[in-house]
This record gives C-alpha cells, sequence and structure tokens, in this order.
C-alpha cells in the first residue's frame, strides 16, 4: 500500500510540473488566502494535489519523508554535510527534532550556534509551515480523527498492540510487562513489532526505558548496561557514545525507534528511594550533566534510536517519588541555577525529545485561557497579561502545567549557564525547543493519578501543551483514552492547532 501511495505521488508530481508549465497562473500557496481549505481547493483545481481526497496520517508521512516510512530500515542514513563531515543519522530522527528550525545536522561533535526560530507556546508559528505538502496533507484529515496520534501507550501482548494501532495510535512502549516475543526476531515474525509496523503503514514510533543500571528493561535479550553514575565516574564521554551506539544497534535490531533515555537529571539524592532518581543521574554537576548525556544521546543517535531527555525541569532536588505521591522541585530560581542547566545545554540538540516530569515547580506558573487554549507565555495571567485561569506551579505538576510546556518552547531560561543553540553560548539562556515533548507516565504515578484518575490526566496534559501523552502502564484501556481526547478536540478543550502542531512534531 505505502509503495502504491508513493507511485501515486510521483505519478500527481509529474502531472504538477506539467500543469505548470502551460498554465501561467499557478495557484500560490503563500498567498493571502492561505487557509487549509483554501490551498485543497486550489491544489485540487490544478490537479496539483499529491494525496487523496481523505488522507491518513501514513500518507502525509510518505509525503514528508520521500516515501520512506519510519520503520523500513533498521540502518541509519547519512546525513547532510554541514561543513564539520558528514554524520550517519536516520531520516526520522532527523525530523522530528530542531533541525526543522534551521540548527546544525544532528550529532554533531560541537552545539549548534546561531539564531533559533522560537517556537513558543505559539503552535500556529510551529504550523504556519503549511506550506509543505506534509503539513497540508495532514490537515486535510479532521483533527478530531488524530486523536490516537496524540498518545504513547503501554502495551503487554500483541493483541493489545493491534488494538492499538486501529484506533490511530502511533507509539507504542515497551515494558516490563510486555510479551517480548513480539521483538524482531524473538518469535513468530507474524506476530511482531515488523508486522505491526506493516500495519500501521511504517509509522510506529516503538520505545523502551533501557537508560542502564536500575532501569533497564532488555538486559536478558542485548546485555546490560552500566548506570549513569557509574559511565560517568568510570568512562570518558566518548567511550559512553560509543557504547551507546552499540547498545542502540541492538535496540533497533529488535524493533524499538525511541529510548526514553538519558536521564538529565543532577544527582541531588544519594539513592532512587530517596527522590527516584540516585545513580540514574551522571553527576551533580550540570556541566558534567549535560557533557555525558549529550554523548549518550548522540550515540543512540547514531544507531538510529531517537533519544528522550528527562525529566524536565529537573528531578535532582526534588522531596519524594512522584510514583508514590507529591513531589516537590525547589524555587524556581535555584531550579534555573542548577537543575535546568543540563536541559538548556541539550535543548538545541536536533533528532532528540524531551519529558515532563510531574515534580511542582514554586514559581514556574502558567495560565490556561477560557477556550482552553495555553496563555500566550508561562505565568501571563499572574502577571497581567493574556488572562485565563492562574495555573499554580506550586500545586500541579509539570506534566500538567502550561508555564512548564511554555519554558521549554520558547528557551531563554538559565540565563548565563552555558545553553547552546544561541549566538553568545549561554548568555541568552537555553534556545527553544522545537521537538516532541513526552510527558512521563501518566497512568502509574500517583502525583497525577491521585489528582487526574482515570483518561482525563491525557486530556489535561494535552491541554496543558504536551505533545505525547505517556500512559505506560496500561492501566486504562486504550479505547477509552482515544475516546477521551478525541471528545475533547471536538469540545475545543484541546485545540486543533495544537493537534496539528504536535502530530506534525511526533510523527511527520
Amino acid at each position: 500500500m505505502r509503495r502504491f501511495l508513493v507511485a501515486l505521488s510521483a505519478v500527481a508530481l509529474a502531472g504538477c510540473a506539467a500543469c505548470s508549465s502551460s498554465d501561467p497562473t499557478p495557484s500560490d500557496p503563500n498567498s493571502a488566502d492561505s487557509s487549509p481549505s483554501a490551498v485543497a481547493t486550489s491544489s485540487e483545481g490544478a490537479g496539483q494535489r499529491p494525496y487523496s481526497d481523505n488522507p491518513t496520517l501514513e500518507e502525509c508521512h510518505g509525503l514528508a519523508h520521500g516515501g520512506d516510512s519510519a520503520g523500513d530500515s533498521a540502518e541509519p542514513v547519512p546525513a547532510a554535510e554541514d561543513g564539520g563531515g558528514t554524520t550517519t543519522l536516520p531520516e526520522d530522527a532527523a525530523q522530528h527534532g530542531p533541525a526543522a528550525a534551521g540548527q546544525e545536522s544532528p550529532g554533531a561533535a560541537e552545539p549548534a550556534t546561531g539564531s533559533v526560530t522560537p517556537s513558543a507556546d505559539s503552535d500556529a508559528a510551529s504550523d504556519a509551515g503549511g506550506s509543505s505538502i506534509a503539513e497540508e496533507c495532514l490537515r486535510a484529515i479532521p483533527a478530531q480523527e488524530l486523536a490516537g496520534a496524540l498518545l504513547a501507550t503501554g502495551i503487554t501482548t500483541y493483541e493489545q498492540a493491534e488494538e492499538a494501532v486501529d484506533l490511530g495510535v502511533r507509539h507504542l512502549f515497551i515494558g516490563t510487562g510486555t510479551d517480548f516475543s513480539i521483538l524482531n526476531g524473538q518469535g513468530d515474525p507474524a506476530r511482531s513489532l515488523a508486522a505491526l509496523q506493516e500495519r500501521a503503514g511504517g509509522t510506529l514510533e516503538i520505545s523502551v526505558d533501557e537508560e542502564g543500571g536500575v532501569v533497564q528493561r532488555l538486559s536478558d535479550l542485548i546485555g546490560p548496561l552500566p548506570s549513569a553514575e557509574e559511565m560517568a565516574n568510570t568512562m570518558t564521554p566518548q567511550q559512553v557514545k560509543d557504547m551507546m551506539r552499540e547498545h542502540g544497534k541492538k535496540l533497533r535490531d529488535l524493533g524499538l525507534t525511541m529510548d526514553f533515555a538519558p536521564v538529565a537529571d543532577l544527582a541531588g539524592a544519594e539513592t532512587v528511594e530517596e527522590n527516584a532518581i540516585g545513580s540514574r543521574a551522571f553527576s551533580d554537576d550540570p556541566q558534567k550533566v549535560a557533557e555525558y548525556a549529550r554523548a549518550y544521546a548522540e550515540g543512540l543517535l547514531e544507531a538510529g534510536i531517537e533519544p528522550v531527555f528527562k525529566h524536565f525541569p529537573g528531578h535532582g532536588h526534588t522531596t519524594g517519588d512522584s510514583h508514590l505521591g507529591t513531589v516537590t522541585a525547589p524555587e524556581r530560581a535555584e531550579l534555573e541555577a542548577n537543575d535546568m542547566v543540563p536541559f538548556a545545554q541539550v535543548a538545541g540538540m536536533p533528532g532528540a525529545s524531551m519529558m515532563v516530569g510531574h515534580m511542582q515547580t514554586p514559581g514556574l506558573d502558567g495560565a490556561m485561557s477560557e477556550n482552553g487554549d495555553r496563555a500566550t507565555g508561562e505565568g501571563a495571567a499572574a502577571e497581567g497579561g493574556t488572562g485565563g485561569t492562574p495555573v499554580l506551579g506550586a500545586n500541579t505538576p509539570a506534566s500538567l502545567n502550561p508555564g512548564v510546556y511554555d519554558l521549554l518552547r520558547r528557551g531563554g531560561y538559565s540565563v548565563g549557564a552555558g545553553g547552546v543553540g544561541r549566538e553568545g553560548g549561554g548568555a541568552a539562556g537555553a534556545p527553544a525547543f522545537a521537538g516532541t515533548i513526552f510527558t512521563d507516565d501518566l497512568t502509574g504515578m500517583k502525583a497525577v493519578t491521585d489528582l487526574h484518575p482515570g483518561p482525563d490526566a491525557a486530556v489535561a496534559a494535552l491541554e496543558a501543551g504536551a505533545d505525547q501523552a505517556l500512559t505506560a502502564a496500561g492501566a486504562i484501556a486504550v479505547p477509552d483514552l482515544v475516546a477521551a481526547v478525541r471528545q475533547a478536540i471536538e469540545s475545543g478543550r484541546i485545540s486543533k492547532e495544537h493537534v496539528y502542531a504536535a502530530v506534525t512534531r511526533a510523527h511527520l
């Protein structure tokens, strides 16, 4: 089916070239009348539209990737020359990160410099590139039909995975309770991740928590990894990068595309029991954490695995474990001076995603407007800005706080701390983050479930600004999740602009 669509696209594009040579006034997709409907009508009238009347996400993804699907190849492909040599990266990883904002080629040894186009919370700014055929295609899909594509769901059986895919979910999480026989090469090929990729048209992201140390799901299959603490104490960053490249290849061979790692939190406690981090952190030194987290992520990227930095805005100095109940971070000023620094330094790294944690953040406030859209700028209501209902960081988990997402999107935090991606290093603070933003698990952590039981936690997170609501524990039936998100889109609680922006970042 995918090859048929690619062929169809090629024929349509050829027809487009022929039309433009004979028609002196072709439609301009950047003209003033450039609404999705106007563009679609104009393109259809000129015989130029290279997608069907009722496109699917798979069709749009194919247009974005030149006909290649995310799950087609287990081998990384060379990235474009950027003046500093060629770096091997998978096409889909390069597309998902800030590379789209004009930053340096992924995986380069030195951080990108130059201005970064602020994405802020303005989803419209992210979507303004609707001139691309893939985004035009996406906007031809009713927003509510993309409800499943806003979810990253944990699965345990092949049947459950099939159900999720058929409901439009395009991100599956492999956890401790998953039947590992569905991994490629571990069982019946007809009941494998490869079969699921084919069922989904090759657009699935398939993730795992594979940090090393106490958090590692696949050690019995592909070997153990040392903890982040041990890596930083016994290995150089280059050795960590090389190790993760080899480990990432093993993940890719199993059919995985993403690793919810590395941890970019500081070591603020001696043990995991104290604050859920402990040896999962590289160091208590922000610069060392950033250096090792970047090396770890670069190794994964070179293997074709997308890394996810976690847990913004920093879990290292929180009190409590979000698995068990309420967790509180230090005041915002202290967070910016310490815990946010590693995130500031890696936020400009193309090809990577971010995960927001569930800690409450005193002083990092947000606002929600009356129609459910996020206010333009964290703390807007408290500061007399655009108004709306205040969301106080001291009372709200970060994963449900629009102020946290706005800050990550806008950048500018941790001024002078060495953030990369801007001229002058950290003088201007962190660069704007243009990649995909995940929540931490919304269904197995009491810091959230005590406030939002059931599917409403996913809806609240997406409403606040998450691109992908992670429901890893499998505690909620996927049909109920998809139905709740769909209803929230139809009611306007989750804006259509955010739906298209989030799906573009996560799946195009």
